[in-house]
């Protein structure tokens, strides 16, 4: 579930770790005093070395760094590359290839966008197992001022039309995702206790799981499927999204398309948090 390739952020370097606590001294407004001005700190998070943002957090490699969102040229040019690969019409596997070998996972974190949670912490675990039979393509986990909530994320097929009928009806691309996710549903309302060893697994050894990752909170999950392109909703938009709406009223599955992910990828420049 290891997001990052060649680097373990469960293991500190040594050096990162003294930059670390220099810098950690250096927050200290009144580092002579004693009592309550002793705890008064201007927070330098921006300059702690990057091995320490990942490893001070819950799940060290699979946490979304926020100074990525400065990147403001990197984000241009992946949402760039991510439009001109979505238009060669790329099947799933293709754009899931583009996204992990390249690291493009801002592109998913942009789904936090949506919701009112990921603004604290957030963590991207990508081809995430349910169990032997189920796997999310993504699991978003984020952390909120209500706590931890997670999104799963099913991505179909983003050059198949993903209605049919001209637009009045959904088509295969969304109704396999669709039903794929209803059975994540279903599993979880049973047995979402069984994930918890997957959690410990990634979690940093000196930090305990909140209790939003033992106890079974249906509303604390969101689940989304990704088809098609923006041009086969726009051919019969009245149908289209209001299928999208009922579908997220009745069985709050938020149905996407890829130009969404590219719109969003894009909105996260320069932002302070996810």
């Amino acid at each position: 579930m290891k997001l990052y390739k060649d680097i373990d952020y469960l293991d500190v370097d040594k050096e990162d770790l003294l930059e670390y606590e220099k810098i950690r001294e250096s927050e200290l407004v009144h580092p002579t005093a004693t009592g309550m001005l002793k705890r008064v700190r201007i927070n330098k998070f921006h300059e702690y070395p990057k091995s320490i943002r990942h490893y001070i957090h819950l799940f060290p490699n699979n946490y979304l760094d926020i100074i990525e969102l400065q990147q403001h040229d990197k984000i241009r040019k992946m949402a760039v590359d991510f439009k001109n690969l979505l238009d060669t019409n790329p099947n799933e596997q293709t754009v899931l290839n583009f996204i992990n070998e390249n690291e493009n996972y801002l592109i998913i974190a942009s789904l936090f966008t949506y919701y009112n949670f990921g603004h604290h912490e957030a963590y991207l675990f990508k081809e995430f197992s349910l169990n032997t039979q189920y796997r999310a393509d993504y699991l978003l986990v984020g952390k909120g001022s209500g706590g931890y909530e997670f999104i799963f994320i099913e991505l179909e097929s983003p050059s198949n039309n993903p209605f049919k009928n001209n637009g009045t009806e959904l088509s295969q691309y969304y109704q396999n995702g669709i039903n794929q996710v209803k059975s994540w549903e279903r599993f979880l309302e049973q047995q979402f206790s069984s994930l918890q060893p997957k959690f410990n697994e990634a979690k940093n050894m000196n930090q305990a799981l909140h209790s939003e990752f033992i106890n079974n909170d249906s509303s604390r999950r969101h689940y989304i499927v990704v088809a098609g392109r923006r041009d086969h909703y726009e051919s019969n938009p009245d149908y289209s999204y209001a299928i999208r709406r009922q579908e997220e009223k009745n069985s709050r599955i938020k149905l996407l398309h890829y130009d969404n992910l590219i719109d969003l990828t894009e909105e996260l420049i320069g932002k302070n948090t996810y």
